[in-house]
């Protein structure tokens, strides 16, 4: 009997710990996109990258960069669906939403959450993990 219940323990603690870690991946959006975000969650710490398929150049023809300050870092927690990311100075960059419908993970911003709740419905590019869309 003792065999039974180590083992039953076991499937308890790997199931804990994936749960906890069912969140950690790669978040992009769920439409084929031609800007926005892509967020990695992994181990506690965010990476966040901007995208986009339009360039920019000055007047003397050099590339602009559309996104300073990209791609941002730092460590994220997790507070029942919110996820607060702050940078490596301790300051809060954004607080996201996950939301787990149809077997599909997703991360939603603040307003995306709240239409959600209201009405039931996705943003159509909200922020999906693990799907790759070719940009």
């Amino acid at each position: 009997m003792p065999r039974i219940t180590g083992f039953l323990a076991t499937i308890v603690v790997v199931g804990l710990l994936a749960s906890c870690a069912s969140h950690e991946g790669n978040y992009s959006p769920a439409c084929a996109a031609f800007a926005g975000d892509r967020i990695e969650l992994l181990q506690g710490k965010f990476t966040w990258e901007k995208f986009t398929d339009s360039v920019v150049v000055d007047a003397d023809g050099d590339v602009i960069n559309q996104f300073p300050g990209y791609p941002m870092s730092g460590s994220y927690r997790i507070d029942g669906p919110r996820v607060s990311m702050e940078s490596g100075s301790g300051e809060v960059q954004a607080d996201m939403y996950l939301l787990q419908q149809e077997g599909r993970r997703y991360l939603l911003t603040g307003e995306q959450y709240e239409a959600w709740g209201r009405d039931g419905r996705l943003a159509e590019c909200a922020l999906v993990r693990g799907e790759k869309q070719n940009y």
